[in-house]
C-alpha cells in the first residue's frame, strides 16, 4: 500500500475510532469494526487521545496553542498539552478534524505568466511540476471540505483541462491583469484580483490566499478559523520585523507614512509576516485585503512615484495586519504553519510553508 493510502487508511480509521470514543465507547470493542486497519502506534496515539477527548474537544488548537503576533520569535512548534499525564498528538486530532462534520475551506492562489516573476522563481511557461505539490496536497484533503482555485492569466489550455478535477477540489479561474497598474510586480497585483474574486463569492466563509510554489495544505484549517473567527492566520518568517534589513529596505520603497509606522516600531515588538499565507473568516479578508490594496494602490507608494516597479506586497501585509488590526488579532506560527524556509518534514501543522 503506497504511504499516501496507508494515511488515509490511518485517518479514516482514527477518525471512526474518535468519534466512537467521543459517545465514550470502549477503543478494543470499536476497533473491531473499525474501516480500513489501524497499527500499534495509532492505537498507542488513540489511548492519549480518549484522555483529553472527554475534557474538551471543541478547544484543541485553539489560539491559545498558536503564536500570536505579539511573540518576539518563533522557537520551534508548541506542543499541544492535555491534562496532566496525558499528552496529545496534534496530528492525529488535525486528522481526527480533517474527517468529522464537513466544514469548507476555499484556498485561492494564483499562476500569472503574462508578466516577469520579480523574485525569478518561474523560468518560461509554467508545466505541471511548477504547482504539482500544491496540486496533489489539495487532493490528500477529504473530498468535500476544500477546494482550489487557480487564478491565471494565460495557461495552456490542456494544462487547465487535464488537472481541473471533476468534483471541485482544484479548478482554473482566467483573469485579466492588463488593465492593472502596468509597474505592480505580479507578487502584489495578485491581492487585487484575490479581492475580486471573493466579492464575487458570498458564498465562501473560510477563505486562505496562498503561494502556489511555496505552500502545501496538510489540513483542513477550517475548523480552527471557526474558533477564532474575529482573527487574522498569516503566515510569518523566525526573524522580527524590525530590526530587519529586508523589512527595512520594503518600507523604504513605500517610503511616506509607511517607513514613518515602520520607523516608529519598537524593535523586537513582532514577527514578520509572510504575504505567502493569509486567511480566516469573510469579512476579515475583506477587511484586510482592502487595507492592503489600499496601499499598493497609493499614489504617494514611493515606486510608483518614481517610475519604477511596485513589489512591496512584504510591507503591505505587515501594514495591514499590524496597523489596521492590531498584533492581538494575528495568529501565526505553529500550528497554523511550518516554520518558513526551515523545510520542516512535519504533518502537524495546517500549512507546509517551505
Amino acid at each position: 500500500m503506497a504511504r499516501g493510502q496507508v494515511r488515509l487508511a490511518r485517518a479514516l480509521a482514527l477518525s471512526f475510532l474518535g468519534a466512537a470514543i467521543g459517545r465514550g465507547e470502549d477503543i478494543g470493542a470499536t476497533c473491531a469494526h473499525a474501516p480500513g486497519t489501524i497499527d500499534e502506534t495509532s492505537m498507542m496515539q488513540l489511548h492519549r487521545f480518549k484522555a483529553v477527548a472527554s475534557t474538551d474537544l471543541a478547544t484543541l488548537g485553539d489560539e491559545s496553542h498558536a503564536h500570536v503576533g505579539s511573540q518576539k520569535k518563533h522557537h520551534g512548534p508548541k506542543e499541544l498539552r492535555g491534562p496532566p499525564g496525558g499528552g496529545v498528538d496534534l496530528d492525529l486530532e488535525m486528522l481526527v478534524e480533517d474527517h468529522s462534520k464537513p466544514c469548507h475551506t476555499v484556498y485561492l492562489t494564483n499562476v500569472f505568466t503574462t508578466r516577469a516573476d520579480p523574485q525569478g522563481k518561474r523560468k518560461g511557461m509554467p508545466d505541471f511540476t511548477y504547482f504539482e505539490r500544491y496540486y496533489r496536497s489539495m487532493l490528500s484533503l477529504p473530498s468535500g471540505r476544500a477546494s482550489a482555485l487557480i487564478l491565471y492569466d494565460y495557461l495552456p489550455e490542456d494544462l487547465v483541462s487535464n488537472y481541473t478535477t471533476g468534483d471541485g477540489t482544484v479548478s482554473f479561474q482566467k483573469v485579466d491583469v492588463s488593465k492593472i497598474d502596468k509597474l505592480m510586480g505580479l507578487n502584489d497585483l495578485r491581492f487585487l484580483v484575490f479581492e475580486e474574486q471573493v466579492k464575487k463569492h458570498p458564498e465562501w466563509e473560510t477563505i486562505f490566499l496562498t503561494d502556489i510554489r511555496d505552500v502545501m495544505a496538510i489540513h483542513n484549517p477550517c475548523f480552527f478559523v471557526n474558533r477564532n473567527p474575529d482573527k487574522l492566520f498569516v503566515g510569518s518568517q523566525p526573524n522580527n520585523l524590525k530590526p530587519y534589513k529586508w523589512a527595512l529596505r520594503q518600507f523604504a520603497m513605500a517610503g511616506g507614512k509607511y517607513l514613518d509606522w515602520y520607523n516608529s516600531q519598537p524593535d523586537d515588538e513582532v514577527v514578520e509576516l509572510n504575504a505567502g499565507l493569509l486567511g480566516g473568516k469573510r469579512p476579515m479578508i475583506l477587511s484586510v485585503l482592502r487595507k492592503i490594496n489600499e496601499m499598493l494602490m497609493d499614489p504617494e507608494l514611493g515606486g510608483r512615484k518614481n517610475g519604477t516597479n511596485v513589489t512591496v506586497n512584504m510591507a503591505a501585509v505587515n501594514y495591514a495586519c499590524y496597523q489596521g488590526f492590531g498584533k492581538e488579532k494575528v495568529v501565526t506560527g505553529s500550528p497554523l504553519h511550518s516554520e518558513f524556509r526551515s523545510f520542516e518534514n512535519r504533518t502537524n501543522v495546517y500549512f507546509w510553508h517551505k
